[in-house]
């Protein structure tokens, strides 16, 4: 018998329904957000501040015309679903090293949809917020891709002796 996210789905976006998301979907979509710094071990990062900037994506992903609210719903359950069978290590190296997902067309399960539409934005949230800052050994003021008056900042990453 297949696990629950080896079951097949068409490969378009799913409908994302009328509801916001829960505060139990958005935490834990949040710790499938967090495993993205286990996996690569950034332990540098001040999860609170990470946590606004993604709560900033999540909705305005969740807004307009194309909303992807029905596949970050999708993807809590299939999070939790992957947790509670392999416990959180087995979901993440499931998640984040054995599924590879580039193209749309390959999102035909439930796993592969929570690749495409879902983990890989994060992924891309956490470089453009500063997640993999610490892997810059000599960055001199590197604190990520989104900075400015509306979000709070770390002070910005040094090396070397000041001037």
């Amino acid at each position: 018998m297949a696990d629950f996210w080896d079951e097949e789905l068409p490969v378009g976006m799913l409908a994302e329904g009328d509801q916001p998301l829960s505060m139990e979907e958005v935490d834990t979509l949040w710790s499938m957000f967090r495993a993205i710094a286990i996996y690569w071990q950034t332990d540098n990062i001040d999860s609170e501040l990470m946590r606004s900037r993604w709560l900033d994506m999540i909705e305005a992903r969740s807004s307009g015309q194309v909303s992807f609210r029905g596949e970050y719903r999708h993807a809590a359950e299939v999070w939790k679903a992957m947790v509670d069978k392999l416990t959180e290590s087995g979901a993440i190296t499931k998640l984040y090293a054995d599924t590879i997902v580039v193209k749309e067309d390959q999102a035909k399960t439930r796993i592969a949809h929570v690749k495409f539409y879902v983990a890989n934005d994060f992924i891309r949230c956490f470089v453009a917020t500063g997640g993999f800052r610490g892997f810059v050994e000599k960055a001199r003021n590197y604190t990520g891709f989104m900075g400015g008056s509306r979000y709070r900042e770390w002070p910005p990453v040094r090396t070397g002796d000041r001037r």
